[in-house]
């Protein structure tokens, strides 16, 4: 089952079902956004094997200039319950997240779509951390132990948990673990 309602950070085991589900929502995607897309990836920890991860579907979606998300269809998008998150301001990067169960205020996410330019700094920092620790197992390893510790610390704080996360992932694109 994919999905975490609003706040909520639970991890659960690694399903080798992710890719696929992957592959599935990539095929939606394609015959959703009008814009030109240059590549959709499948990243996040749903995307490395075998570590646990919260159950939504990370994907990146690389356009050839950022200015495009104008064109991606939105209105279409939101019909398949993509919606854009306005409180994700973040510099060359757009987040959408896919809410296909909404009832009352509880919102049950089970998809990220993270739009940036293709090959830009955010396309390549996303596919190289996705890349580094599919290589390295025992790094992966690593950073699932610092995802559980985190999660345990802060069930119902998505916000701490993902900041607190930050510094890992930046030594791991520098190089320096």
């Amino acid at each position: 089952m994919l999905g975490l309602n609003k706040g909520e950070v639970k991890l659960v085991r690694y399903n080798p079902e992710w890719p696929e589900l992957f592959q599935k929502e990539k095929m939606t995607l394609e015959g959703l956004i009008e814009a030109e897309v240059l590549g959709i990836e499948h990243i996040g920890s749903t995307a490395i094997e075998g570590i646990q991860a919260k159950p939504i579907i990370d994907i990146l979606i690389g356009l050839k200039e950022l200015d495009d998300v104008q064109s991606l269809g939105v209105k279409r998008m939101s019909e398949a319950n993509y919606y854009m998150l306005q409180q994700q301001n973040l510099k060359g990067k757009y987040v959408f997240a896919k809410f296909p169960y909404i009832k009352e205020e509880n919102y049950t996410k089970t998809h990220y779509l993270h739009v940036v330019q293709y090959e830009g700094d955010w396309w390549n920092a996303h596919i190289d951390f996705r890349d580094r620790l599919n290589e390295t197992p025992e790094l992966a390893k690593k950073y699932e132990k610092l995802k559980t510790d985190l999660a345990e610390a802060y069930p119902e704080d998505v916000i701490t948990y993902s900041e607190s996360k930050e510094q890992f992932i930046e030594d791991v694109l520098s190089g320096s673990i």
